[in-house]
């Protein structure tokens, strides 16, 4: 009797599985091949879009959808940085950074299709690099040199330092109720001495640190000043002097490139603004935006000043920079916490990024690195 039922158990068992294998393989196939589709889709978008003038990697936003004439929204949104990797798995960051070379190609593939007339660029950022933030200034530069057509940024809630950067190409500078514009300065180098250290309440890496013989830091370097940023070590007179001059440089560059584009006193910038921050009336006062605006208002500013009147729509691009097991995985990222957690995983190695690179490079970013490299 007990063979009989562990002989039942067993089949049961063998079967269950046989079941849940079968679904499993089926689940398998149809991810592998909606991911296909998506690939392949992708592939003979990019290449019709090369042969037709009616590109179909946009995506309709607003305005009247039956319109031939296209004004293009390009977002930049939070921290400005330079270019993606090859391989980019930032699902869901669009609102987290931005990469000015993105941007350059973007606007370069816009002055190709006669049909867009103009272009939106939303600003929702505190800056960055200042390689990134020159990329998109001189891209914007360069589109409107191009075609003529204008080109609008609205502010959605702040632009600052490299977003201010970016933005003074554009023809007019909108924002909407309520903004922050401005800061107009450079941080420097981020760097640590800690004089005599016995231990480090907190840790330097996040943890206690707790020694009986103090801490010891061997550092090998060729080359004077090459270990510069040891926390171990004061540094000297000569490497602040050079860093202080290289920030100072930074800094006369972009006053100076904010008051040429935007008909500004240099003097007015450094001695009235500074590298304050300022509400809508004030910007407008100081002339870094032209007015406020709602949305839709700079929208129609936009068509008016492409001579549209209404007949328009809005559209924006659709990006592929996504391998094909990107595109699997982007089927099931929002019900997925295990692909949530990348994600998270991800925003993590980019704030390292920006991080690490504060720490030896010169930003034009607005707010405390601190919040967001702890």
């Amino acid at each position: 009797m007990k063979n009989i039922l562990n002989f039942f158990v067993r089949i049961f068992g063998q079967t269950l599985f046989a079941i849940i294998s079968f679904f499993i393989i089926i689940f398998l196939f149809s991810v592998f091949f909606i991911g296909l589709g998506a690939g392949i889709g992708a592939t003979s978008s990019s290449f019709s879009a090369g042969r037709d003038v009616e590109q179909t990697d946009y995506s309709f936003v607003s305005g009247d959808k039956d319109s031939d004439n296209k004004l293009l929204s390009v977002p930049v949104n939070g921290i400005i940085l330079g270019s993606a990797p090859e391989e980019d798995f930032s699902f869901g960051l669009s609102d987290f950074l931005t990469y000015g070379y993105d941007i350059v190609e973007t606007l370069q593939e816009a002055a190709e299709d006669d049909s867009i007339k103009g272009i939106f660029m939303p600003f929702r950022t505190p800056g960055g690099t200042i390689f990134g933030s020159q990329a998109i200034y001189r891209a914007i530069k360069k589109y409107r040199e191009d075609t003529g057509n204008p080109v609008i940024v609205y502010i959605e809630g702040i632009s600052a330092s490299g977003g201010v950067m970016a933005m003074v190409a554009a023809n007019n500078i909108y924002a909407d109720h309520g903004s922050l514009i401005g800061s107009i300065g450079v941080l420097g180098p981020s760097l640590t001495y800690f004089n005599k250290p016995m231990a480090t309440d907190g840790g330097l890496f996040g943890g206690g640190i707790v020694t009986e013989g103090g801490i010891e830091k061997t550092a090998i370097t060729a080359g004077r000043g090459k270990d510069i940023g040891n926390p171990f070590r004061k540094p000297s007179e000569e490497e602040i002097a050079n860093l202080t001059a290289g920030v100072n440089n930074e800094y006369e560059n972009f006053v100076n490139h904010v008051a040429k584009n935007r008909n500004m006193e240099p003097e007015m910038i450094r001695n009235e603004m500074g590298a304050q921050i300022f509400d809508n009336k004030m910007a407008q006062t100081y002339g870094l935006i032209d007015s406020t605006q709602y949305r839709g208002e700079a929208i129609s500013s936009l068509a008016n000043m492409a001579k549209l009147g209404d007949d328009y729509k809005l559209i924006k691009p659709v990006h592929d920079r996504k391998s094909l097991m990107d595109q699997l995985l982007g089927v099931f990222y929002k019900s997925s916490p295990t692909l949530q957690q990348s994600t998270q995983y991800t925003q993590q190695q980019l704030r390292s990024q920006l991080c690490g690179n504060s720490r030896q490079l010169t930003l034009a970013y607005h707010g405390d690195l601190a919040s967001i490299c702890q």
